[in-house]
């Protein structure tokens, strides 16, 4: 398999190669906030009942409270901190080769050989790579023609990573 291809890249490109990388970020990010408001406002109903109000009991449960509350923002923030070197458009080259992945964008290069990853497959319009240690990548399906594409595929079922 020797697939070369070149393709531009934009911001919205790249956060729905972000989205696809990540399928259960909405669960990942309102799910600990729910979790953590929840028990700010159980603490600081207990901190607040009885006669006398507990004040280490009341700076828990607002600390936890705020934590909850400012979970969503610091996971957008985490977010646009791995997006930002995709804010300009450009234009990515991809290398597949039998020996590995090879992706040069302005700036920024990055190769992997093919025992580093641990499965491939097509989510979302993008076909997402997971690697044991490092992440994830992803390259949009569309940047591949059907012989490609059916050629990747292949390589793909006999390297194991293709769970289809």
């Amino acid at each position: 398999m020797d697939i070369s291809s070149s393709f531009v890249y934009t911001p919205e490109l790249a956060r729905q190669s972000f989205r696809a990388c990540h399928p259960r970020s909405p669960l990942a990010r309102w799910l600990p906030a729910g979790i953590y408001v929840v028990l700010g406002i159980l603490a600081l109903a207990e901190a607040l009942r009885g006669a006398r109000v507990d004040p280490v009991g009341l700076a828990v449960g607002v600390v936890v409270l705020l934590l909850g509350l400012g979970w969503p923002v610091f996971y957008a923030r985490r977010v646009a901190r791995a997006l930002r070197p995709l804010t300009e458009p450009g234009t990515i080259r991809l290398e597949l080769t039998d020996a590995g992945y090879a992706a040069e964008a302005p700036g920024r290069t990055t190769s992997r050989l093919w025992p580093t990853f641990k499965s491939a497959a097509l989510v979302r319009g993008f076909w997402v790579l997971k690697t044991e240690s490092e992440g994830t990548l992803a390259f949009p399906a569309s940047v591949l023609d059907a012989a490609q594409n059916e050629a990747f595929q292949a390589a793909m079922r006999d390297k194991g990573l293709l769970k289809r």
